[in-house]
């Protein structure tokens, strides 16, 4: 910008101003081809390097954002479905932390989903909602693959945060914790009607709310570099 400031001033008025001696005259002669020699640098550098670099960037960040949006939109349509299995129409951008709890204390972990399976006779059947969590997971999981091959192109704020998604434990711990509830429900009640009716609102909400936070968190960081990169 100095030497843009430079060539123009000298351009417009210094060189209309009769210098005093020689060394004036010398000195602005040598401060107008630096000020050239800075600007062509810089146009160069832009030609060559600069918007290679961004385009090069663009493409990395255009081609990792499907399965890096997938990942979230997966993990959002575990509570969207969860609420059309109940009659209840609602948009991701009303998702929100009460709301997702009061999703899961009305669904049934034994219930069927909106996800169909084939059973061992090879016929399909509805999985109940504890099978659907295992498969959405298995799916949000391979969209993770599809994006760790881009991890060396991508900046560390986008790969943490897919990282942290990657690590966080979600449906093995819900297993793990569900025989406990039912045994739990089991000695209080002594029904098995009861075991069956066992929600995801019965202790298991922070396993869901951790992984949709980070799945937040993930969606802001795409929409930015959307913005930045503008593809």
């Amino acid at each position: 910008m100095a030497s843009v400031i430079l060539v123009f001033c000298l351009d417009m008025w210094f060189f209309d101003i009769p210098a005093p001696c020689q060394l004036f005259v010398a000195c602005g002669k040598f401060f107008y081809g630096v000020g050239l020699s800075f600007i062509a640098a810089y146009i160069f550098y832009l030609i060559t390097v600069h918007y290679p670099e961004v385009g090069n960037v663009r493409t990395v960040y255009k081609v990792s954002d499907f399965p890096a949006m997938a990942i979230v939109t997966n993990i959002e349509r575990i509570f969207i479905d969860m609420a059309e299995k109940q009659g209840r129409d609602i948009k991701r951008e009303n998702l929100n932390g009460e709301l997702i709890k009061d999703i899961l204390s009305s669904t049934r972990c034994y219930d069927d989903s909106t996800l169909n399976g084939v059973d061992s006779q090879g016929k399909t059947k509805a999985k109940n909602w504890l099978g659907y969590i295992v498969s959405v997971e298995k799916t949000y999981r391979s969209f993770i693959n599809d994006v760790k091959p881009l991890y060396s192109q991508l900046d560390s704020e986008y790969v943490a945060a897919i990282s942290e998604i990657e690590q966080c434990d979600f449906s093995q711990p819900i297993m793990a914790m569900l025989p406990f509830l039912i045994l739990q429900r089991e000695a209080q009640q002594q029904s098995q009607q009861n075991t069956d009716s066992i929600t995801f609102g019965s202790g298991l909400e922070d396993f869901f709310l951790k992984l949709y936070n980070k799945s937040q968190a993930l969606r802001k960081i795409i929409e930015e570099r959307r913005l930045r990169y503008k593809y």
